[in-house]
């Protein structure tokens, strides 16, 4: 067996970036540039009010010349004329500020007698309230650095830049195969001796969190041969394949066998944790296989410290680990050396507590949980108050 820690570099080293493509910014959101954007133009393309009220210039009103409402500008339809001086446009918000101007005054700071304005804002000056052409960004300068991920401010960004199209990291497609004779689909009479499934949901939610988009699930059974087909069928289609049960080395787990005869290459099997012990990672033809336990507390422990990672750095993220904070624990803990243990727990962000039920068989505390407490592999006692990596889930 490796450590988590081991184990968590080898998968990292072993996944590689996934390719470039274009998408339509209307359906490129979560995605992750693969190329650096610059700005096609100045932002905002012209001088633009900031506020509702009237364009002038400023000198007028130090002089106490008289003030002449002419016209109006609003956005998207501009004054055409320029002005002079004793002369002012009515200017909303977004408009373009008219040629000649070089101030806005607020529609609160003024009076209005017939057209005739009295201003009286004692912070008046050239450019208030005004945004200048390019104030956000000039025309070529860079605007978002490839690596970044497209998050709604991010998107709208790209769309006021006027840009449709975008080079991305493609994300991946996967496959889950799920074994296991025992299990019965949700929403059917349960069967003697069955136990439902919840594997399949549990691992395709978490990888929609992640961003997958193409999720194929099989249901194969314990059936070498059946299991054999799902993975050369999955290992056509997919860029990874994950198995939820059958890693182990039980009278009915097939699956070790069949990651053999179909020679995928073992990067590592085993590790010092728990839940979790028994997980599988290895490639063929630059397709990446997970062996994950069957417990379903164990599937989840596996996917958020091995999957989800690797599954964001395929997608081109670079913080692809979930966040780890350091808390004080609200209670004592104690366990034999050897293995790194992932405690269920919740956090209100000033302590952190342990919760019963930690058997990888039970998500009803997993349910509960909103983080998981690390509890290193070579420690054996942990007192309350001491502090703890904390592991958040959301």
């Amino acid at each position: 067996m490796i450590s988590v820690k081991e184990a968590q570099d080898k998968v990292m080293k072993a996944v590689s970036v996934s390719k470039t493509e274009v998408r339509n910014v209307s359906d490129a959101g979560g995605f992750v540039l693969s190329k650096n954007i610059y700005s096609p133009l100045d932002l905002p393309p012209f001088d633009q009010s900031a506020m509702d009220g009237y364009a002038i210039i400023a000198k007028d009103v130090f002089a106490g010349n008289t003030i002449s409402v002419f016209g109006e500008s609003a956005a998207g339809k501009s004054y055409m004329k320029n002005i002079s001086g004793g002369q002012a446009v009515r200017i909303f918000t977004g408009a373009e500020i008219p040629r000649g101007a070089d101030t806005v005054v607020v529609q609160e700071k003024v009076s209005l007698q017939k057209s005739s304005l009295t201003i009286g804002d004692e912070n008046l000056r050239p450019g208030l309230n005004i945004r200048t052409r390019g104030s956000q960004i000039k025309k070529g300068a860079l605007a978002l650095k490839k690596g970044t991920t497209l998050t709604p401010a991010a998107m709208g960004f790209i769309a006021s830049m006027g840009l449709n199209k975008v080079y991305v990291f493609k994300k991946p497609n996967v496959s889950i195969i799920v074994t296991g004779n025992e299990l019965q689909k949700p929403g059917t009479k349960l069967s003697r001796g069955k136990i439902f499934e919840s594997n399949a949901i549990t691992v395709e939610t978490a990888l929609r969190q992640t961003g997958v988009l193409v999720i194929k699930i099989l249901f194969v059974g314990d059936d070498e041969k059946k299991i054999r087909e799902a993975l050369k069928k999955s290992l056509r289609h997919s860029d990874f394949v994950l198995f939820t049960g059958g890693i182990s080395v039980g009278d009915y787990d097939f699956v070790g066998t069949a990651l053999k005869k179909e020679k995928v290459q073992e990067v590592f099997y085993k590790v010092k944790q728990k839940p979790g012990k028994p997980l599988f990672f290895g490639m063929k033809n630059k397709k990446y296989v997970f062996g994950l336990p069957g417990n379903p507390a164990s599937v989840l422990t596996c996917l958020y410290g091995y999957v989800v990672p690797a599954i964001k750095k395929f997608s081109g993220h670079s913080n692809c680990f979930l966040n780890v904070i350091c808390l004080p624990l609200s209670t004592n803990l104690q366990k034999k050396k050897g293995l790194t243990h992932f405690l269920k727990a919740t956090t209100d962000f000033k302590t952190v507590i342990s919760l019963d039920g930690q058997g990888s068989d039970i998500m009803r505390s997993y349910a509960e949980s909103n983080c998981l407490i690390r509890f290193p592999e070579e420690t054996e006692t942990m007192q309350e108050g001491e502090m703890a990596d904390v592991i958040l889930l959301s």
